[in-house]
This record gives C-alpha cells, structure tokens and sequence, in this order.
C-alpha cells in the first residue's frame, strides 16, 4: 500500500517510524491522506481520498492504523470512535533484573502509539542512576538520564506522555541490601520514615528521575510496605499508630513534589491494608477513616490495581470506595506476565474486561495496564503485544467488543498471528477442554513445572491427576507450524513446550514406577527421558540467552544462566542417581521414596520453593 500524507507536518518523525510496522510506503500514486483536528477520533476513504480524524495527537496514529486495516478490505468506509477513557496508559517493570534496551523500549512505544496508548511509565525502584550513591542500582540494568530524555522525546513524537515512576517507600530491598543504605533501611525493604537522610535520598531520586521528562505527573509508589514501622524505626520511636507513620512520611514526601511543581500519583493500597488491621486489600468490609482520608495530601492520584487474584467482582465495589477517598482514581489492570515464560491471556482478557465495565459504570475516565516482571523478568516482552492490544480495544470501543475486531485489530497492527499468540498461553495450562479454574491460582502450572526438581517434584501428585505431558507435546506440534513476522518467538515457545512435554512426562511416571519397583520404566526414564530433557534444556537456554539480548539488558541475565544451570546439574545428578538404584549400588533412593502430596503452600507461590527468589 502506497500513502501521499498531506497536512500531516506535526506526524511525520513518527509516521516515518509506524510506515514499516503497517507495510506501507510513502509517495505518490496510491492513497491521499489528509489530517483534520475534530472533536472525535476516526478515518474515512472516499475513492482515493482518506482523511483522518484526531483530537490528540495520539488519536492520529490510532486512526492511522484503522484507515490501513480498512483500506485493505477494500471499498469507501468510515469509522469513528469516542474512547470510553481520556487517558490509556502502560506501565513496564524494569526492577526485576529485566532491563529493556532503549531500542526494545522504542520498538514497544511504536505498537503502544498504534494501539492508541497515550501514557507511558518505566517502573524504577533502583533502575536509573544517582551519581552521589554508587551502590544505587550497582550490578543491575539502569538508565542514565540522557537515555531517559531520549526516550521521553521518542514518546512525545507520538503524544504520549511518558511519566517518571519510582517508589518512595517499600520495594526498595535491593538498595537497602547495601551498607550505603544503612541510615536510610527501616527494614529489609522499607525505608526508615522521619529521617531526614531518607528526605535526602528521596529529593535525589525525585530530582534525578523528573528531571528527563516533559511531564509534571510523577509515580510515587507508596504500596506494599508490609513491616513498616518494624525495624529500626521500631527501636527509635516504639509502636506508633500505621496511619500515623505513613501520613507523616506522605507529608515529607509531597513536601518534596511541591517544591519541584510535580503532581504525584500513588498505589492506594496501603490505606485499605491498614485500615484491615492487616494485609487485605480487597475486602468489602474494609473502611478508610475520615480521619484518615481527610490527611491524604490535595491532589495526589490514587491509583487502584486490581489484576483479579482479589475476590471476584471487587471491582464495582473497589471503585466505589476509591472515589469516596476524595481524589482522581485511575484503574490499573494487569498483563499477566509474570508468572513464568509465557503470559497468561484468557486470565488477563477476562479480568481486564471487568475492570474496565466496573469503570465505564463508576465514570472512571483514566486507565493503565501494567507489565510487571517479577521473579527473573522470564517473559518476552513482544509476548504481552496480543493483551496490550485487546486492552487498547476494550479502552477504546467498550469492554464488550467483538472477537473479530480483536483479531483483525491485532493482526493489522502487529502482523502477528492472532491463535498463535492464545496459544503461548497453553504454557500455563489446558484452556481447550472447557475446565473452569474457581481458584485462580489452579491456573498457572508453566512456571512450576518448569523448574520443579526431577527428584523432588512438589507438582507430581497434580499431575497424575491432570496428565500434560500430552497438552504440552500437542501445542509443541502446533507452534512449529506457524510463521511470519514473529516466527523467532513461536520457535522459542516450541522449545519451551518440547520441553515441559518431556518434563511433566518425567513428572508423571517416575515416583510411580519407583514405588511399584518398575524397573523397565525406570530404565526408560535415566536412558531416554532424561538424556532428551537435558538437549532440550540447552536449547531453551540457548534460545532464551538469545531472545535476552535482543531486547534486555546483559545485567540480569544471570539469574536465568544460574536457573538454567542448576536444571542441567540436577538432570545429570537425577541419571547417577538412577543408575546406582538401577545396579544395585544403593537400595533406595530417599527422594522418590518420599510421599507426593498436593501443593502445601500456595500454587501461585510454590515455584518460590523450587528456585532461588528473585525480588
């Protein structure tokens, strides 16, 4: 498809960006697009003239893409839409060692732009740099401020708004781990509250990470402090009311926004936790003060995140209790994708889409999505292109939209194959035989069984119950066969299925054939299965080191190169170990003579007893 923009002057750095991604060029003899500002956002073709309707700047390349979708079916058209929020942002966790590169980072904001988002933050706790504190992100991926500004001006072509966002309380273990932090650590990962060093290292952080960016709107965290008021602050100042400490401490910290002219946002979850006398934040029954309420600093935005792992259908009533805080309430949905390699769309499709009804009801006009990367950031980020695409959608045309304009949508815009991009999510489970998950955890096995010990696999009993070895190979078969544009992704998704194809095979038969003294499987098992388990481990290794510096930083790396090793030692320990049972050197082998029970701490969790955490 050939285009001739006219009056698109104020588009043209970006469109030269987004002309590759739609497969189009720029010239004449083909289309005649025109830009024209309106109160709405929409194309229409007439012949071989199209127009382009926008209100934002962002609106343009939203429309951009529906003019090229529409324009290949063929024929006049003309669309027209009026976004059910005025604000679609994204948020992307750079703090669990996954630090995207700047070109991975740019690439991201090019399909962001397209879909219509028009809010960007990167998510630093310790991952950007303080020159007076060496230790501040010392070993882990951060961004120096002229590559932060580089981004900021790569977003702004677009219209979007890329945000500074930090956390200016709990979540920050990994800089308190060092003695520099010693006057400023509360506990392990609170900072010490009424300390004016802790004042200092906040005023540095809020001017170091503000200073790059357009935008005065600044994310100030504030959620997750569970022990504070715990540790040292404990031993200076005695038992002091939690409401008490965290109102002191929000007041030193808007001081600070104030003096630099920002307008700071916040996770509002630690008002509802403490006002639970606990940690919940989702319970219906939970009551904020007035008293309370009448202290949360003017203008500070309170933004609430509710990714569904909280009571089903909390939403409605959540949002009602966010407004009555007396602040702006934005609503913060999220991708699924940090639960292993692969994220889990069913589960973020359907929480999303309540969320987003619970908004469209309570007249909630602002909306993020969020990709966090906890645990060794193992996703790959192109991976989240088909939930950030169904979320724009929802955000733009209501949460109901069809399936068919979910797929065409996402083909358009990304050349990605829609099924294949479901399918990844077969890595967390079998969605294809109608089971329903009233438990949500019940959902993700992939991370799991993935790096579940051979011989000590806490899964094993689940999975005589649920047999996937059979599933995995299955849509092993199924990613081989497709292609295109992201065939390097698809072909890292067959490695990682071949693989738990294998492993939960292993999983399924090998307690069993040792307590029955099989020894015919048992043989098959150290002479076939393992062999094949360990060559596929060192290719989904090679693979994932390869999709690992293509979008991420080296710094991190490691802690997957350390995962990825231990399964290799532990395969070649489980053979020995097979082998001297099998002769006759031993007589038993303790780890298989151990009784497999159901998952004795929570499924979401389990892998955290099966690898080495990562914060």
């Amino acid at each position: 498809m050939v285009i001739s923009f006219k009056n698109c002057e104020a588009f043209s750095e970006g469109i030269a960006r987004v002309l590759p991604i739609l497969g189009i060029e720029c010239g004449e003899g083909g289309y005649t697009l025109r830009a024209e500002k309106a109160d709405f956002l929409g194309a229409a073709l007439s012949g071989m003239e199209g127009v382009i309707y926008y209100k934002e700047k962002i609106h343009f390349f939203r429309a951009l893409g529906l003019f090229v979708e529409k324009a290949r079916l063929g024929g006049d058209f003309e669309v027209r839409e009026e976004p059910s929020f005025d604000t679609v942002g994204m948020m992307f966790d750079t703090s669990r060692f996954g630090g995207l590169k700047l070109s991975a980072i740019k690439e991201q904001l090019d399909y962001l732009a397209l879909m219509g988002y028009n809010l960007y933050m990167l998510y630093t706790e310790d991952s950007f740099e303080l020159p007076s504190r060496p230790h501040f992100g010392y070993m882990r991926p951060r961004y120096t401020e002229a590559q932060l500004r580089a981004l900021d001006d790569y977003a702004y072509a677009y219209g979007i708004e890329m945000i500074p966002c930090f956390e200016a309380y709990g979540h920050m273990a990994q800089y308190l781990a060092w003695d520099e932090a010693s006057r400023v650590r509360d506990t392990a990962s609170v900072l010490l509250a009424e300390e004016e060093e802790t004042y200092k290292l906040l005023e540095e952080m809020i001017v170091a990470l503000s200073k790059p960016f357009r935008s005065k709107r600044i994310h100030i965290g504030m959620d997750e402090a569970w022990d504070m008021g715990r540790g040292k602050y404990l031993d200076r100042h005695g038992r002091v009311p939690l409401f008490d400490i965290f109102n002191r401490h929000m007041d030193r910290l808007i001081a600070i926004t104030d003096k630099y002219g920002l307008k700071p946002m916040m996770w509002s979850d630690m008002y509802f936790r403490i006002a639970s006398g606990g940690t919940a934040y989702y319970d219906e029954s939970i009551v904020v003060p007035d008293s309370v309420k009448e202290k949360i600093p003017a203008g500070v935005e309170m933004v609430y995140w509710h990714y569904g792992e909280g009571p089903k259908g909390c939403d409605d009533y959540m949002l009602a209790k966010h407004q009555s805080l007396g602040h702006p309430v934005i609503y913060a949905a999220g991708l699924w994708s940090w639960i292993g390699h692969a994220p889990e769309n069913h589960y973020t499709y359907e929480t999303t889409k309540a969320g987003i009804k619970a908004c469209e009801k309570h007249g909630v006009r602002q909306m993020m999505t969020t990709y966090w990367t906890n645990d060794g950031s193992e996703t790959q980020p192109n991976m989240l292109l088909l939930a950030l695409s169904f979320t724009a959608e929802m955000a733009y045309k209501g949460a109901d939209v069809s399936e068919d304009v979910l797929r065409a949508r996402f083909e358009a815009l990304t050349g990605g194959d829609y099924e294949a991009f479901w399918d990844m999510s077969a890595y967390q489970n079998d969605f294809d035989n109608g089971k329903t998950y009233e438990n949500f955890h019940d959902r993700f096995y992939g991370k799991a069984m993935f790096w579940q010990d051979i011989m000590q696999g806490i899964y094993d009993k689940d999975l005589w119950e649920q047999p996937l070895s059979g599933h995995y190979a299955a849509y092993a078969k199924k990613m081989s066969g497709y292609d295109g544009k992201f065939k390097p992704l698809y072909q890292h998704m067959e490695k990682i299925f071949d693989y738990l194809a294998i492993k939960t095979r292993i999983a399924e038969n090998l307690k069993p054939a040792y307590d029955r003294g099989d020894r015919e499987v048992l043989a098959e098992i150290k002479d076939v299965l393992l062999p094949a388990l360990l060559e596929r481990t060192v290719a989904v290794h090679e693979s994932h080191r390869q999709i690992w510096r293509t979008y991420y930083m080296d710094k991190g790396w490691r802690i997957l190169d350390d995962r990825y090793g231990a399964m290799k030692a532990r395969i070649a320990t489980a053979i020995e170990q097979l082998s001297s049972y099998l002769s006759g050197e031993v007589e038993s082998l303790d780890e298989l003579a151990e009784p497999r029970y159901h998952r004795g701490v929570s499924g979401f969790q389990v892998y955290r007893r099966i690898t080495a955490p990562v914060y």
